[in-house]
């Protein structure tokens, strides 16, 4: 389903706090605006201090997929994991669930307006 289609159906937000699909780990409540997901696919951790180069991205528990990092292809698999991303301004670290459609559909979206 995609993500406005989800949000006018059944409600929910379209930016979504981790514990929306991850309330069984308790990480993800101790994390208020350092990252976020688009519908529960889109992975974002954004830059929010411009002299920072890199952000701390959580891979959270509770689920079975591998994250795709947008501008490298790099693959994140490890549950409950951080790791330290490149992410300079304009570049945010932004992850799609490997695989999925919406992730594929916006990464197709990316390549057709020469993002990626």
């Amino acid at each position: 389903m995609f993500i406005t289609q989800e949000a006018s159906q059944k409600g929910l937000p379209v930016v979504r706090h981790l514990f929306l699909h991850y309330p069984n780990d308790d990480h993800v409540h101790k994390l208020t605006y350092e990252q976020f997901l688009v519908g529960d696919e889109i992975l974002v951790v954004p830059t929010l201090d411009k002299h920072k180069k890199n952000v701390k991205a959580y891979f959270p528990v509770g689920e079975t997929c591998v994250w795709k990092h947008i501008w490298t292809g790099d693959l994140y698999d490890i549950q409950g994991s951080e790791a330290y991303i490149e992410a300079p301004i304009g570049y945010p670290a932004i992850f799609v669930k490997n695989g999925s459609i919406v992730g594929e559909e916006f990464l197709r979206n990316l390549r057709e307006y020469r993002i990626l």
